[in-house]
């Protein structure tokens, strides 16, 4: 979505770049016929049509020696077209106003392109420079598809799991390596974000050139992630339920690996707690880590009842049996 609406703001900004300019190179040319008009064009001017002068006849002439027909033509005056000359002042005024006008435009072109530069970042505004920036160029995206929402990786993650959440969210276009690599950056966050920025584009042609450096980068989440030992040194808080601690205890369980079986992972889970659920947990015949979380919620009501006392050295039996264990309050 920030792609589509940074793409229309840049056509936008385009659009009335353009306009600006043509309206410059008008005004550019009206000065121009201005001054050309000052340097002095031909004025054309119709010339009137010639008077019917009646041949040469002495009877016409008059008392001065001229016919009548010709007095008549020297007494005519026609009436020539005039036009209103061009001064220097109305030349020089069109001039100016053009410049001021030429001005006016080249300025707001300045003002916009700050906008622009504001925006998109210095230089950013440059179709050329803003392409070099892309990992990946050319890209072409699908009118109708949509960004999925994805849990964008913090860097502390498994590398692992992360690229095949991510593969299953983009599974529409998964066979487009240019998606894939440009949608990337829209899961990562702090430091793994500023990681994708400063990859080489000359570097990651391929997906498979994107994942190799991703796994490079954060490979040491692998090396150093949870294992057994971690899981038997967790304890449960005094004020944590049996079910909060057999969450939290589940969910770090599912980072191990390679993972455990369900034998295991109810070893481990009883050797994580002290007396008194100790005892009686090693003791249980539970076959899933369900029924274990549920002996141990039955221990936590008794004690909460009162109705389990302090074990004695003998694994909290004496050689009567068990009537040590529990007391009366009856």
């Amino acid at each position: 979505m920030e792609n589509e609406e940074r793409a229309q703001l840049e056509a936008q900004h385009q659009k009335e770049v353009d306009n600006l300019k043509e309206k410059v190179a008008r005004l550019t040319s009206l000065l121009e016929q201005a001054l050309r008009d000052k340097s002095g064009k031909a004025t054309h001017i119709t010339q009137p049509e010639p008077m019917p002068i009646n041949p040469f006849n002495p009877q016409n002439l008059g008392a001065n020696g001229l016919s009548s027909d010709f007095q008549q033509a020297m007494h005519f005056q026609p009436a020539y077209p005039t036009r209103t000359p061009l001064t220097i002042d109305s030349i020089e005024k069109e001039s100016q106003k053009g410049k001021m006008v030429i001005e006016e435009g080249l300025n707001k072109l300045v003002a916009l392109e700050q906008r622009m530069r504001a925006f998109e970042g210095i230089h950013l505004y440059d179709p050329i420079k803003a392409a070099e920036m892309c990992l990946v160029p050319n890209v072409v995206i699908p009118k109708k598809f949509r960004v999925p929402e994805f849990v964008k990786y913090m860097g502390t993650q498994c590398p692992i799991t992360h690229l095949k959440v991510y593969c299953n969210k983009m599974a529409k276009v998964v066979d487009d390596e240019k998606l894939l690599i440009h949608f990337f950056q829209d899961n990562l966050s702090d430091v793994s974000l500023t990681w994708y920025m400063r990859l080489d584009n000359t570097k990651v042609k391929k997906w498979k050139d994107l994942v190799d450096a991703f796994m490079r980068q954060y490979k040491f989440n692998i090396d150093m992630g949870l294992d057994r030992l971690n899981l038997q040194a967790m304890e449960k808080d005094n004020k944590e339920s049996i079910r909060e601690y057999a969450r939290r205890w589940r969910e770090v369980a599912a980072q191990v690996n390679p993972p455990m079986l369900e034998k295991e992972m109810i070893s481990l889970f009883s050797n994580s707690f002290k007396a008194p659920y100790f005892e009686y947990l090693v003791r249980s015949s539970a076959q899933h880590f369900t029924d274990l979380v549920v002996i141990a919620e039955r221990i936590e009501q008794a004690i909460g009842l009162g109705k389990i006392a302090n074990l004695t050295e003998n694994n909290g039996f004496t050689e009567g049996g068990c009537q040590d264990t529990y007391r009366s309050y009856s």
